[in-house]
């Protein structure tokens, strides 16, 4: 016997699994891989047009404003799945770069700690748009636009509609315009936070009562699931993950102003429709999140290359959210008549159940019953 034949089939064992799940979890979520598709088929279309399209100074490019769609979705995707709606998320982009900015400027601390107080107060700002929509029972689509707009009113009157970019830390500047080989250290961020947000959706309780909460929020509270609590955590995530794409935002541009990240709210929100996430909540996934604004992006890419406008962008958006809504209403009426139903059969299953057992406890007793002749003889 050969000792190198299994050192030989360990590696074609391992490809084998590795297939199997491939293959299995694009079962599981279609719409990603449709989305994977429609990435490169775009990707090729718009290389045919134009042959520097995959130089890979452009796919960096690419890269990077895919990243910055990804981290606005990468929070509102839980948001969404739960249930809820972040609209808020543009402002939330902008105080996050510009508080990096007045920080830089006026405490005299480590960049480190500025970040981390950025994110925190990102964080503060989420749960106070979760506060509101939980505990106060309010539409989360007038709730995070009245947030959004305090926000927006108080970075106004501390006078921040100038340019600040003169203040903008040198170290956000550097990471945010630098890269690990061939690949942008703002891509490399979008990806981590992607495996994370995938690893609490798929591997932890929290994810599990994401779900659960957005598919049906009576059932999962009669299930012992603390709705208000999963979906505040939600809203706090969202939070925390604008205010950081509005501080690598201000580090590549190298500036920070009121109305930088209007342009990424309908991308965002685009971008989890287009990856498969229903936008009224129970199902979605962050790979499907990432999928899609890899697609968005190349789409965004391939218009001025084709000579339309900016204009054909936000058609397209609009056109996916609106797409994204009917799908995810027919979803959810056809789920709805699924589970009206189900409790309906197993009432039947059991009322028959229950009228086999009575008559086979009848039957026995009739059999076992003795007849007046054998009560006589045995008496």
């Amino acid at each position: 016997m050969n000792p190198a034949a299994p050192a030989r089939t360990l590696p074609l064992a391992t490809a084998i699994r590795m297939g199997r799940r491939a293959v299995s979890a694009a079962r599981r979520q279609p719409a990603t891989v449709g989305a994977f598709v429609l990435t490169v088929v775009l990707f090729a279309a718009a290389t045919a047009h134009s042959l520097g399209f995959a130089s890979l100074s452009n796919v960096r490019t690419l890269s990077i404003f895919a990243a910055f769609v990804g981290l606005a979705a990468m929070g509102e995707t839980l948001v969404i799945i739960a249930g809820g709606l972040d609209l808020s998320v543009p402002w939330l982009i902008d105080f996050g770069g510009i508080a990096l900015s007045q920080m830089h400027r006026s405490l005299h601390i480590g960049l480190l700690l500025i970040l981390l107080l950025v994110v925190l107060l990102g964080m503060i700002l989420g749960a106070i748009n979760g506060l509101l929509v939980t505990f106060l029972r309010a539409p989360p689509l007038i709730v995070t636009l009245g947030v959004g707009g305090l926000i927006e009113g108080y970075l106004v009157a501390v006078g921040t509609l100038q340019s600040s970019g003169d203040v903008v830390p040198d170290g956000i500047e550097h990471f945010a315009n630098a890269r690990i080989g061939p690949f942008p250290d703002i891509t490399l961020v979008w990806l981590a936070l992607a495996v994370v947000a995938a690893f609490i959706l798929s591997r932890t309780g929290l994810g599990r009562c994401i779900y659960a909460v957005g598919d049906n929020a009576r059932a999962a509270r009669l299930a012992g699931i603390h709705v208000e609590r999963v979906k505040f955590a939600t809203y706090v995530i969202s939070g925390a993950t604008a205010s950081l794409s509005g501080v690598l935002l201000t580090g590549y541009i190298q500036t920070a102003y009121v109305g930088m990240g209007g342009d990424y709210l309908f991308g965002a929100i685009a971008a989890i429709a287009l990856g498969g996430t229903a936008l009224l909540g129970g199902t979605g996934s962050s790979w499907g999140t990432v999928a899609g604004a890899c697609t968005l992006t190349v789409l965004a890419g391939l218009l001025p290359v084709l000579g339309l406008n900016t204009a054909a962008v936000k058609i397209v958006y609009g056109a996916i959210i609106l797409a994204g809504v009917y799908f995810a209403r027919a979803v959810q009426q056809i789920g709805g008549r699924g589970r009206s139903a189900q409790p309906q059969r197993e009432i039947q299953t059991e009322r028959q159940a229950s009228d086999s057992v009575a008559a086979d406890t009848h039957h026995k007793g009739a059999v076992n019953r003795p007849t007046a002749r054998q009560s006589a003889i045995s008496g």
